[in-house]
């Protein structure tokens, strides 16, 4: 049950990745390029705290 939690969070993450042009709509490309790269950031820093979390109970599981 708590890998396929894990799974679907990671998906979601990846598919926003992708996504992730198609959804900062404005005319300046500066802001484009700030506020793209910042959610990227965001994106990358929710995937490794996911990552943790996920080894975290796998770890406890095994105790």
């Amino acid at each position: 049950m708590r890998h396929s939690v894990f799974l679907t969070i990671k998906l979601v993450i990846l598919m926003s990745m992708f996504l992730l042009p198609f959804t900062i709509i404005t005319e300046n490309i500066f802001i484009r390029f700030i506020a793209g790269s910042l959610q990227g950031i965001f994106l990358i820093m929710f995937l490794s705290f996911t990552v943790k979390v996920q080894s975290y109970f796998k770890k406890d599981k095994k105790n």
